[in-house]
């Protein structure tokens, strides 16, 4: 089952750094969610490709941290599939366009991003990687980390006008309405990632 892991996280570094490598700004890969979340993966991805290789040709035993780590690659994952579905897909200033890389489809990238690396990440870590032990409990608070970093530095940049705001999450309109709703999907965001990180859990 192992080899089937390592022929699908070797995809999934290839698409990354492929992808990643075309983002015209380079720094907004560190800005916008999506492109964090994927280049975690792509470096979780390398790193576990190798303790791959060690296990299944040398019979090295793979460490749980690593199996951690992929818990914590994978929840990451699917959160952004989840978040771009439900708050980013709707609104064209949240979707990838041109001017995000130097000679490359956003359409492809979206598709990549989006859908095929967590959907191949989330399949090989719930399926293909079952024989890898994955037992401290601490690995569930430990996903949640780049996720409730980056929302909570987002959300302070944005509400101090810091920054112009990577995603159009701030409601623009005026008043208690507005402002409830705002609330609301900052809060959901964290609920999203909390049911994540639980439902991978219960298929380590």
């Amino acid at each position: 089952m192992l080899i089937v892991a390592l022929i699908i996280n070797l995809i999934i570094l290839i698409c990354e750094i492929y992808v990643l490598t075309k983002v015209r700004r380079k720094k907004d890969i560190i800005k916008y969610y999506t492109f964090l979340q994927n280049f975690l993966a792509t470096i979780v991805s390398a790193v576990f490709i190798v303790y791959l290789i060690l296990n299944i040709f040398f019979e090295q035993q793979v460490p749980e941290y690593i199996k951690g780590l992929r818990y914590v690659s994978s929840c990451g994952l699917l959160t952004t599939t989840i978040i771009y579905v439900l708050f980013l897909s709707s609104n064209n200033k949240n979707k990838l366009s041109n001017e995000d890389f130097v000679n490359f489809s956003p359409k492809i990238a979206n598709m990549v991003l989006h859908y095929i690396c967590p959907i191949l990440s989330v399949l090989s870590f719930i399926v293909f990687e079952k024989e890898i032990m994955l037992t401290n409990e601490i690995w569930i608070g430990l996903a949640a980390l780049p996720s409730a970093l980056y929302w909570i530095v987002y959300l302070i940049l944005s509400l101090t006008k810091a920054w112009e705001e990577p995603y159009d999450l701030s409601s623009k309109k005026k008043g208690f309405k507005a402002m409830l709703l705002e609330v609301f999907t900052f809060i959901l965001i964290p609920m999203i990632f909390i049911f994540v990180s639980f439902v991978l859990w219960q298929f380590k």
